[in-house]
């Protein structure tokens, strides 16, 4: 039997946008058994954009908030809710490619042990209308990663969310999406599923993610204090009993490179972090800006000899011998 699919998106005045996103999904060459939207007290005319989009396709359903509740209630709210094998949550400004839900869909089949697939990231900054391509270089080829192949791949990586379709009793096991974490959520929920059941991976781009000046996730990176909470709940959430079993993968993939410094001075500020575990996750992060510094305060001239050093050691096809 073929898997089915549920697509659910979250819509908070999305109006110049949501009409297109909506367009690429339901043109897919593997069609959703569902599309949920729910608005999310919008107060432009996203809901009438919306609206055609139900009155013409069946598959398509809105719910509406009466108050604005937020992405992350309303991703946990509608995976509770859809049915689908397979779960993809859909940004109202962003917009899947062609063949996106087949390619990933086929490849998760072959590798039912997987929970998740994602594939290049690709995005448009709304801005200056750039387009940029980063590729991951997993590998070179479709590809089932275990957790323990994942955490020595990754290498301070990410797992891309807008291409990440995943399988949902996978993502319905691990509580879904955690709150506390808000715009770090789906990051978080996409390493858990990955370090616990393993990862498919496509190395082509296969959604666009649109930079939007303003949007929820750039406004709160931004906002220092409330970027700090967070981060100070993602600490004590990886060092609960919960995530013990995935905890040495955060490690060894280095995924708190993410945060950069943000994260070491987190973790220096907050009592809670001054611990072993909490040492272990950022500890490439703290070298990083101790090389720093020393870089800045050492003397050109012991620059130069270290450098000089460090060529010849390790010069190619350089052999040293002892007699």
């Amino acid at each position: 039997m073929k898997p089915t699919l549920s697509v659910i998106m979250s819509n908070y005045n999305h109006a110049p946008y949501i009409g297109k996103a909506l367009e690429a999904i339901l043109s897919q060459s593997y069609r959703p058994k569902e599309v949920i939207v729910i608005d999310d007290a919008s107060t432009d005319d996203s809901v009438e954009i919306i609206q055609r989009f139900v009155n013409s396709d069946r598959i398509v359903r809105l719910l509406r908030n009466e108050r604005n509740e937020g992405s992350i209630y309303n991703a946990n709210r509608l995976l509770r809710i859809s049915s689908g094998d397979y779960f993809y949550s859909a940004a109202a400004d962003d917009q899947v490619l062609p063949g996106f839900f087949e390619k990933s869909i086929s490849l998760m089949a072959s590798y039912p042990q997987a929970g998740l697939c994602c594939s290049d990231p690709v995005s448009l900054d709304e801005k200056t209308g750039i387009i940029r391509y980063d590729k991951l270089r997993w590998n070179d080829k479709p590809s089932y990663f275990s957790p323990e192949v994942l955490a020595r791949t990754l290498r301070g990586g990410f797992i891309p969310g807008h291409t990440s379709i995943v399988r949902r009793s996978c993502l319905l096991e691990i509580g879904g999406f955690a709150s506390e974490l808000r715009w770090h959520a789906d990051w978080f929920a996409s390493l858990v599923v990955a370090f616990r059941y393993g990862i498919c991976y496509i190395p082509e781009p296969l959604s666009l993610y649109r930079m939007v000046p303003g949007s929820f996730s750039v406004a709160g990176i931004r906002n220092r204090r409330l970027q700090h909470d967070v981060l100070k709940k993602l600490f004590s959430l990886l060092k609960s009993p919960e995530y013990r079993n995935v905890f040495p993968f955060f490690i060894r993939g280095n995924v708190m490179h993410h945060f950069g410094r943000e994260g070491v001075r987190v973790a220096i500020n907050n009592p809670q972090c001054w611990d072993t575990r909490s040492f272990m996750l950022i500890r490439r992060e703290i070298w990083s800006e101790i090389r720093r510094y020393l870089s800045f305060i050492t003397p050109s001239p012991v620059k130069d000899i270290y450098r000089y050093i460090r060529n010849f050691v390790f010069a190619k096809n350089c052999v040293i011998k002892l007699s």
